[in-house]
C-alpha cells in the first residue's frame, strides 16, 4: 500500500501513461507536488481509480498495484 498522496499520484501516473497532464506538471508531481483538482480527476480516470483514493488511500478496493506486482 502507498502511504502518501504523492506516492499514490506517482503510482497513478505510471499506470496512466503519457499525455494525461502536461509534461511540466508530471515532472512536478513526480517530485511530490500536489496536483490541481482538474489534474487529480484526469490522473485518476486515466489510471482506472478514483480521486478520493489518490487523496486518502480509501477505499482500498480502488488501490492500484505497485509496478512489478501482480494480483492473484
Amino acid at each position: 500500500m502507498t502511504d502518501t498522496m504523492g506516492d499514490r499520484v506517482r503510482l497513478a501516473l505510471t499506470h496512466a501513461g503519457p499525455a494525461v497532464v502536461p509534461p511540466r506538471f508530471v515532472a512536478a508531481y513526480q517530485r511530490g507536488g500536489t496536483p490541481t483538482s482538474t489534474h487529480l480527476v484526469a490522473i485518476a480516470a486515466a489510471a482506472g481509480t478514483t480521486p478520493i483514493w489518490l487523496m486518502t488511500g480509501w477505499p482500498a478496493a480502488h488501490a492500484l498495484p505497485k509496478p512489478g506486482r501482480t494480483s492473484p
